[in-house]
């Protein structure tokens, strides 16, 4: 399942910068030209990863759309959006790292409490019910160690204060969910519908109400309404309420419509 991409380093923005610069001077980059870089041997070989499943590269070693606004826009990734944004690529449902997801959404709930054994609990058994064999304990501490620090270093997503540490490898996530810029949503809204409904122009609100997608971002029922009647005023999508099922339409399915808002006319 790839728990060990990390090579026991967690989630750093500035090596991340690093990457994607080498990656915007030469598209598809090899192995060795990482020496060019001051990342350490070991970074060499995480960070490429990392920005893979952060949504900043593809496979082939290309900046993604949202990997170029970023390199233009944000390099050092400081703004919030871009932040909510890494976090949403390594936690989507359809993404590459699907034991992110897991943890994610099994404990990133308003309020909830929990420690690090959880946390081992909760990947043990999802590597036991996706992969069909019995984890590698040291693989797991290690990836539980790398994944709360993600969410706790300032170079990070500290930031974004959806986790924090009230004693030793006991966690809590804020009962009030930190603010979301509209456009990030809208990023992430258009990047989800493309791989959950690709080619379709209108699903139910139901859909997205209550869904793994709307948990990524601890939106409930009232968070996601505020965003989602945002974006209709925005003119990116369009809501029918007039009888149940209640329906979305997508009117701006290209990502770059709210890359475009959330980096140029901020």
């Amino acid at each position: 399942m790839g728990i060990t991409f990390h090579r026991t380093f967690s989630l750093s923005r500035s090596s991340l910068a690093k990457i994607i610069k080498l990656c915007r001077e030469k598209p598809g980059f090899k192995s060795s030209d990482l020496k060019t870089t001051d990342l350490g041997t070991i970074y060499q070989e995480a960070m490429p990863r990392y920005a893979y499943r952060a949504g900043l590269i593809d496979e082939k070693k290309h900046l993604t759309v949202f990997g170029q606004y970023v390199a233009q826009y944000d390099p050092q990734m400081q703004q919030l959006g871009t932040q909510w944004l890494l976090h949403y690529h390594l936690s989507a449902p359809h993404g590459p790292t699907a034991f992110w997801h897991h943890l994610v959404g099994r404990r990133f709930l308003t309020g909830n409490t929990f420690t690090a054994t959880d946390l081992i609990n909760d990947l043990s058994e999802f590597l036991r019910r996706e992969a069909g064999k019995e984890p590698v304990w040291r693989s797991i501490r290690g990836t539980v160690t790398i994944f709360t620090g993600t969410y706790l270093k300032s170079d990070g997503l500290n930031r974004l204060g959806l986790l924090e540490e009230i004693e030793k490898e006991t966690y809590r996530v804020p009962a009030a969910p930190p603010p979301l810029p509209l456009w990030a949503f809208g990023y992430a809204l258009a990047d989800y519908w493309q791989a959950k409904y690709e080619g379709r122009l209108t699903i139910n609100l139901d859909d997205l109400s209550g869904s793994k997608f709307a948990g990524l971002f601890l939106l409930g029922t009232n968070g996601l309404n505020e965003l989602l009647t945002a974006l209709k005023k925005e003119g990116m999508i369009d809501l029918y309420r007039i009888s149940s099922p209640y329906q979305v339409v997508l009117l701006q399915p290209d990502p770059r419509f709210a890359l475009e808002r959330l980096y140029c006319y901020s």
